[in-house]
């Protein structure tokens, strides 16, 4: 059992290395020059993470009071 789980944990490991060389030219997160544009990305992505932790915390409370 722990030798199949490695050599599938190898497999996933070789997968996503040539995934990651397949797309390295495609932006994934692409990157501004323009100062107006990076503040407004900062903001965008500052608000999605504020948003993530408050599900996280939200979803944390109603777990503890379901209990």
């Amino acid at each position: 059992m722990k030798g199949s789980m490695l050599v599938f944990g190898l497999l996933v490991m070789a997968l996503s290395v040539f995934g990651v060389e397949a797309h390295a030219q495609t932006a994934i997160f692409p990157v501004s020059t323009d100062l107006a544009q990076v503040k407004t990305d900062l903001l965008a992505w500052g608000t999605a993470l504020i948003g993530i932790v408050l599900a996280i915390f939200a979803y944390r409370k109603v777990k503890s009071i379901a209990r």
